[in-house]
């Protein structure tokens, strides 16, 4: 559904419908063919996609700022999509992406002595045994920077970024032999993308955290452009497309009532 509701699958699912003869009128077909195209063209256009990434990196930024990382913490938590994991007998290493630094964030905090552990937070759709899971990627990217392999634990069920929230709670009450009460929020570094931070932060809030968001892989500098680069490119695409997904991601939240609100806090 989200596939579908993105820049490039609205493209495809709207061409589509009209080439095949499903909305009728000639005169309509070709509106719905201009109005997806030009969706698709302004989503590739690097100023629309800087003006869709920049709020929800500069929203992650105010929340990093309202809620410094000081003191003693629980865990430092570090969402999974940084990086594609292992795949035996096709690469033994895991391939990493634009998010990698999540694990460069978390290893930095560790070292700095803010918590004790490092719980690496992703599961996989994966229909291929030979693929490993997220969480198993991050755990070896942060052991060759440093970590010490048994002060990772590994969250590795998780699909979603709520799934991360709750899963991760159940697994830290475990290793902290503890259970959560209201007056003692177990308190987390949260390491994830900027981008990817201010929902991450409502989720966990909910599951129970006391968060201090810690926003990595920002992408939106500001930094001036040459002309050819205000030109459509496929990476613009691909910042809109994130962008989408996150804000689709806000209202899937606010549906299913999770969405905390400016009551709690002013940048949720």
């Amino acid at each position: 559904m989200i596939w579908i509701l993105s820049p490039l699958g609205l493209w495809i699912f709207l061409t589509g419908l009209a080439c095949l003869g499903f909305l009728g009128r000639r005169r309509l077909k070709l509106r719905v063919i201009v109005l997806a195209s030009m969706q698709l063209f302004l989503c590739s256009l690097p100023v629309v996609s800087d003006w869709l990434f920049g709020h929800l990196e500069k929203e992650a930024m105010a929340l990093q700022v309202q809620h410094p990382v000081s003191g003693k913490l629980d865990a430092i938590v570090v969402l999974g999509g940084g990086l594609e994991p292992a795949y035996d007998s096709v690469r033994a290493l895991p391939d990493l992406g634009d998010g990698a630094d999540r694990m460069w964030a978390a290893a930095n905090l560790y070292r700095a002595g803010f918590a004790p552990i490092v719980l690496v937070s992703g599961g996989g759709f994966n229909v291929d045994p030979r693929k490993h899971t997220e969480a198993e990627g991050m755990r070896d990217f942060l052991i060759a920077l440093g970590v010490p392999a048994e002060r990772i634990v590994l969250e590795d069920r998780s699909r979603t970024t709520l799934e991360n929230a709750f899963d991760s709670m159940r697994v830290l009450e475990g290793v902290l032999h503890r259970q959560v009460e209201a007056r003692t929020p177990l308190k987390i570094a949260l390491v994830t993308s900027g981008f990817h931070m201010g929902r991450s932060y409502v989720l966990f809030k909910k599951a129970g955290f006391e968060v201090y968001p810690v926003c990595s892989d920002l992408r939106i500098t500001g930094e001036k452009r040459p002309l050819w680069e205000w030109l459509p490119r496929s990476q613009a695409l691909d910042r809109s497309s994130l962008a989408i997904k996150e804000y689709l991601g806000r209202l899937q939240q606010w549906v299913l009532g999770l969405y905390l609100g400016r009551s709690s806090d002013s940048s949720a």
